[in-house]
């Protein structure tokens, strides 16, 4: 990871004022801490190791949590409950406070593989993931916050299914299902039919490619902040007032 002031440096090539390896293979993803602890730095790596470290002593003041046997590269900073939210190696989404990083909090589980997250919102703690099976699910964490073993409650916002088209002239055929109520997820392993061991052996679903979700986001500005958007494989882009 390299550091650069781009504000003083007026030379062709500067040289950083931070340069030193965090992993010993590729960096999927890299996020700040900021506004609250803008020196703090997390980072995923393709051998599925997250790590925070400090600007200010990079050095000394670096720290791991538990690594995952599949790389997923997804971590953002939440600046309202003090945590980074990450994807899992499977379909769970995970919370990381800042004061207990070795130790990690899952908040969210979907039916298929995690395959996109929304950058957490200034304005409130609410956080949404995408789904390889075309699902949406979004959490408010803050309760877990305060305890780690408060029940946790998650909305699906919608989920997608995309098949190919019979005919040369069309792009396929989406179909969306809306209406989900709330429920208290249970975040047990194998609690899915997903991945739930049959004869032994772990099973999964290979769906179209249009059906996933490829990016989610929140509207930055305040008066807006309900506001989600999201980006699917066959080329739709869903936004909606999700406070309402």
């Amino acid at each position: 990871m390299a550091v650069w002031n781009i504000a003083s440096s007026l030379a062709p090539e500067p040289l950083p004022l931070l340069y030193r390896p965090l992993h010993s293979t590729y960096i999927l993803s890299i996020t700040s801490a900021y506004p609250a602890h803008p020196q703090i730095i997390a980072t995923v790596s393709m051998d599925g190791e997250t790590r925070m470290f400090s600007l200010i002593d990079p050095e000394s003041e670096i720290t791991s949590t538990v690594r995952m046997r599949a790389a997923a590269p997804y971590i953002t900073y939440s600046p309202v409950i003090q945590c980074f939210v990450a994807g899992d190696e499977n379909e769970f989404g995970r919370m990381i406070p800042i004061r207990r990083f070795f130790t990690t909090t899952n908040i969210a589980r979907l039916s298929s593989n995690l395959s996109a997250m929304a950058p957490a919102s200034p304005w409130h703690p609410c956080a949404i993931f995408g789904s390889a099976g075309g699902e949406v699910a979004g959490t408010n964490p803050f309760r877990r916050v305060l305890y780690n073993k408060e029940q946790i409650w998650q909305q699906t916002w919608f989920t997608h299914e995309w098949i190919p088209s019979s005919t040369s002239d069309s792009v396929g055929i989406s179909r969306f299902y809306d209406g989900f109520r709330a429920e208290n997820q249970k975040l047990a392993k194998y609690h899915t039919t997903e991945t739930k061991p049959l004869s032994g052996m772990g099973t999964s679903t290979t769906y179209e490619e249009g059906t996933h979700v490829t990016a989610l986001g929140w509207n930055p500005n305040r008066s807006c902040a309900g506001w989600a958007s999201a980006a699917l494989g066959c080329g739709l882009v869903r936004v909606e007032d999700l406070a309402i």
